[in-house]
């Protein structure tokens, strides 16, 4: 395996190469003489030499030793490692030659320096291959040599070879595998060792940034929460106080102010809420306090919204007084939020019930409704932050999804437990489940600075502006139910608070948007200039679009039902609303929001907070666009309709020539008078019966027309002979319809019916003339004159003949169905008998009558 000089150096000292190799050392001095007891056992004639050998090599591998410690480097450590398994063999080699070569059984010590390389010196399979080779030569070269010195038993060295070679092969695949194996594992750590580090940086840029996002709540909510009671503040003195006079439409106005101003300052406190939880700088004061009266205060405070919304709130308590511990001002949280959710959800007419009860598991508050309740899939994550059961663009309801978050965070602060119960369309149940007495209560949670002053929870009307100040900044149940949607104060729908047929101004604009409290505003923005619609729901106000109610629509994306973006795409896919401007609303701005904004068809989109001027201005810049795209289409349609009537009078002063011309060329023969014009007649009442186009009709009749006009080059001797025509007369006569093509396309205002006058003699079975075209190869004018044309010839008198009857004109006319004639103008020709037996015998059709 090749690697790098820098993973190489890095293997080297993760595996500690230096200090194996130093151990490695070390056990041979201190093992290699030892074996000098076998020495004695075995070879007692040569122990002398051979404790020679083995002191040469202890003194060889001190020296090897020294080396090691005067010189730590890696490098030289793997060469050291290699120079005393060297010479620990050539030391065992020398003893295996003075003992016989092959026949001594010395060669095994062999097979313990190479078992002691695998297993010490963490090689690869390069130095492991150069050392075993060293030892296999030093092992077999001189016992090669010394061969004819002693008698060899060849078993003994074919054994002894295939053994020694065998255990070398052995190792040096195994120390290869293994080498491979530690590479691997190096890189696997060094890999996690990197990942941690940047785990470890990721961490600690992540604390940074969330000692950052902290400060910069803190920041924000001091930032905020100034202007605010600066905003708030006069706002409830001009409500509340006794010496400003307010009008009603002022009092709705700064009303809505003071409403959505607390609102926002919810919205504020709950994020800093939430993010002081999850930094676990929550602490809470603990004392203890009557539960059945802690939540009887905020029922009675909450009753009046529900009144407003229509919903009935009961309180049901099992005991008179339960005792709990916590603290009252974080326990006002919880029960307003989960009040707020119930009153939320739950439709006009239904049912909140609050329950208080003592359990076996300790004090308990219930809060039910029969509102539509939670899909069974929300309910393990419903009070999880930002959950919510509908969080898309049309949902029906309000909400951040922080309020339950909030819940769970502090009813384990108190080491409760709070989960829902719930079945789709049946209503939902929230249980708050507390411990009895404090001993649960965790130390560190625990607020240890002495409160000033107790948290009031009786919320009385009419309080002091300075009650209202506090409550303002203390998250009292009015400003924790700022968020609720109010019914009933907007009406459905009026034009400036009068009747909706009633138009005061010119143009009327229909404001759609679920908050009554931006209808109010639009109106109050709007109605000096315009008469004002609203609604509250796109489907309505869809509907008053179709009745042509509005001339413009201002209306917002996100709405319960049908979104803004869908509104405007039913509103321009219509032919008859199309036109309508439509301006979309939205508190979501953005590159994204304004693209499917206009995707949708909007005429105009407006974020919001958006500037009272701009919006009137963009409202008059798309009536001023509409007015004048109205101008425009009505002076095209008075356009189109005088160039349609000019046309008109030129296709019939044009008619009234052709037919001039037409008639000058048959009063020459008075068989052949108004021929083109009963053929006209006839094809245009065949082409009428078979559903022709208005275009398809006025071809026609100028072919019907024209069809015999190539017969002013055949010589007049051929037309008026009187007996039968000679081949090369008749062939002459064949050569009209192709004539009259010609002349017909030469004039570029009638070129196009040349086809039917070229093909008016072709046979529906292919044997007409001049082209022998078949079945539908034959232009359908053609085929309706080649019935007219036949008819008007067969029932007029020739000088040759006379004029067949009706009848007899129309069964032959049957007879050739399929053959001459195409079926489908015979039908129709037999649809139409009674008007062509009318039309042939009426005075006002110039053909020379004859008997039946």
């Amino acid at each position: 395996m090749t690697e790098s000089s820098d993973f190489s150096r890095q293997f080297d000292r993760e595996y500690d190469l230096h200090g194996r190799v130093t151990i490695a050392t070390q056990l041979s001095i201190l093992f290699y003489p030892s074996f000098g007891i076998l020495d004695a056992v075995i070879a007692p004639e040569w122990l002398g030499p051979f404790l020679l050998v083995r002191l040469a090599v202890v003194i060889s591998n001190v020296a090897v030793l020294a080396v090691l410690h005067f010189n730590k480097t890696q490098q030289v450590a793997r060469y050291c490692g290699m120079a005393v398994m060297i010479l620990d063999a050539l030391g065992i080699a020398l003893m295996v030659q003075l003992l016989g070569g092959f026949m001594s059984s010395y060669y095994q010590g062999f097979t313990l320096i190479i078992i002691c390389m695998l297993a010490v010196l963490p090689w690869g399979a390069r130095e492991t291959l150069i050392v075993s080779a060293v030892i296999f030569l030093s092992y077999i070269v001189p016992s090669v040599w010394a061969i004819d010195r002693g008698v060899l038993q060849w078993r003994v060295v074919v054994n002894n070879t295939f053994f020694l070679g065998s255990i070398i092969a052995v190792c040096v695949i195994a120390s290869h595998l293994m080498y491979n194996v530690r590479c691997r594992a190096l890189r696997v750590r060094t890999r996690l060792e990197e990942t941690a580090k940047e785990l470890e940086q990721s961490n600690q840029r992540l604390v940074s940034l969330d000692e950052l996002k902290t400060q910069f709540f803190a920041n924000v909510n001091h930032e905020l929460r100034t202007p605010l009671t600066l905003l708030l503040a006069p706002l409830g003195a001009m409500l509340h106080g006794t010496g400003v006079a307010l009008s009603t439409q002022m009092r709705e106005h700064l009303t809505a102010m003071q409403r959505n101003g607390l609102k926002l300052l919810k919205l504020i406190n709950d994020l800093l809420d939430l993010t002081k939880l999850e930094e676990g700088k929550t602490r809470i004061r603990v004392s203890p306090f009557d539960l059945v009266a802690f939540c009887r205060n905020i029922v009675e405070a909450v009753r009046p919204l529900a009144v407003e919304r229509r919903v009935a709130l009961r309180l049901d308590c099992s005991a008179t007084e339960i005792e709990v511990f916590g603290d009252t001002e974080q326990l006002d949280k919880v029960v307003l939020n989960l009040l707020s959710n119930a009153l939320k959800f739950t439709p006009a007419g239904g049912e909140v019930r609050v329950v208080v009860a003592k359990s076996a598991d300790g004090p308990r508050v219930e809060v039910r409704d029969n509102g539509e309740g939670i899909p069974e899939g929300m309910l393990k994550i419903i009070f999880d932050r930002f959950a919510q059961v509908d969080g898309s663009k049309s949902r029906r309801h309000d909400g951040t999804g922080i309020g339950l978050s909030l819940v769970k965070e502090i009813v384990e602060l108190h080491g409760g437990q709070v989960w829902a119960d719930s079945k789709l369309g049946e209503g939902a149940s929230f249980i708050v489940q507390f411990q009895a007495g404090e001993a649960h209560i965790a130390d560190e949670v625990r607020e240890r600075r002495s409160r000033n002053r107790e948290v009031a929870v009786d919320r009385r009307e009419g309080a002091c502006e300075t009650e209202k100040l506090r409550d303002v900044v203390r998250g009292i149940p009015s400003l924790q139910l700022a968020g609720f949607e109010r019914r009933g104060r907007e009406p459905a729908s009026s034009i400036s608070g009068t009747d909706a047929n009633t138009r005061v101004h010119e143009h009327t604009l229909l404001v759609i948007d679920d908050n009554p409290d931006v209808l109010q505003l639009m109106r109050f923005l709007l109605q000096d200039e315009y008469n004002i619609v609203t609604e509250s729901s796109a489907e309505s106000g869809l509907a008053l679009v179709r009745n042509e109610v509005a001339d413009l629509v201002i209306s917002d994306v996100m709405m319960p039902g049908m979104d803004g973006h869908e509104l405007c795409k039913r509103i321009k896919e219509s032919e008859e609303t199309r036109q309508i401007p439509v301006i979309l609303v939205t508190a979501r701005a953005g590159p994204e929001g304004i693209t499917q904004g206009i995707d949708s068809g909007a005429d105009d989109y407006l974020p919001k907070p958006f500037d009272p001027p701009e919006l009137l201005a963009r409202v008059r810049s798309l009536l001023r666009m509409r007015k004048a795209e109205a101008d425009l289409v009505r002076l095209n349609r008075n356009l189109k309709a005088r160039a349609d009537d000019l046309v008109d009078r030129q296709r019939s002063l044009f008619l009234s020539t052709v037919r001039c011309l037409i008639s000058a060329l048959e009063a020459k023969d008075q068989y052949t008078r108004n021929h083109s014009v009963r053929v006209t007649e006839y094809a245009m009442a065949l082409a009428r019966r078979m559903n022709f186009g208005e275009r398809d009709l006025r071809d026609l009749e100028l072919a019907a027309l024209l069809h015999d006009v190539g017969k002013i080059g055949v010589p007049e001797t051929v037309l008026h002979k009187p007996g039968k025509l000679t081949s090369e007369e008749f062939a002459l006569i064949k050569m009209h319809s192709a004539k009259g093509a010609e002349i017909v396309q030469q004039i570029s205002e009638i070129g196009a019916v040349a086809p039917a006058v070229r093909a008016h003699h072709e046979r529906y079975d292919g044997t007409g003339y001049p082209d022998g075209l078949r079945k539908v190869d034959i232009p359908i004018g053609a085929r309706v004159m080649a019935v007219a044309d036949t008819y008007d010839a067969m029932t007029s008198d020739r000088p040759y003949r006379q004029g067949l009857s009706h009848s007899a004109a129309m069964k032959e006319i049957v007879r050739h169905s399929g053959g001459q004639f195409d079926p489908e103008v015979v039908e129709s020709f037999l649809a139409l008998e009674d008007w062509f037996r009318t039309t042939r015998n009426s005075e006002n059709c110039a053909l020379p009558l004859t008997s039946a």
